[in-house]
């Protein structure tokens, strides 16, 4: 149980839009818990939580592996932290390149924002996430669209693309 305590850890850290890193263990919860040893994946199943000190992420069902740094998650994804809320359906998690992708719908919520598009990925190392696909973007109440936006989540600065 403990490799997947410390695989979890490291996703959850993944999956973070800040670049502080909680240094609690997570508390990790699923109805149904499994690790492979010889293939280092674990699957979490139904009901599944992650929570840290300042976040908590959930979803229906994850699954990842410690050999190439991969996480895949699917069916109500949600992330809350301070301020920030995100929804998407289907997450996939790529350690190494320091980037998540989010497919079929997503919301972004923050203080007067609210950004829904088809897809979004955000990359940890530059704190840029971007939104592509019927792109609504509802800030101080008006609401705009787009093809493809990319918001700074540090710096609150959107660059668009037509």
């Amino acid at each position: 149980m403990k490799p997947i305590r410390i695989f979890l850890l490291l996703a959850c850290m993944l999956f973070s839009l800040t670049a502080a890193a909680s240094a609690a263990m997570p508390d990790i919860s699923a109805d149904k818990t499994k690790f492979d040893p010889l293939t280092m994946t674990y699957e979490l199943t139904g009901n599944v939580r992650v929570a840290t000190s300042d976040r908590v992420i959930t979803a229906d069902h994850a699954k990842g592996t410690m050999t190439t740094m991969e996480v895949w998650a699917d069916g109500r994804i949600t992330l809350m932290q301070d301020d920030i809320v995100f929804k998407g359906e289907k997450l996939y998690v790529n350690g190494n390149a320091h980037n998540a992708d989010i497919t079929g719908g997503t919301t972004y919520e923050r203080s007067n924002l609210v950004i829904k598009s088809d897809n979004a990925s955000f990359n940890w190392d530059t704190k840029l996430a971007d939104f592509s696909g019927n792109v609504k973007r509802t800030m101080d109440g008006e609401t705009e669209k787009f093809n493809h936006l990319t918001y700074n989540v540090m710096t609150g600065e959107f660059t668009v693309e037509e």
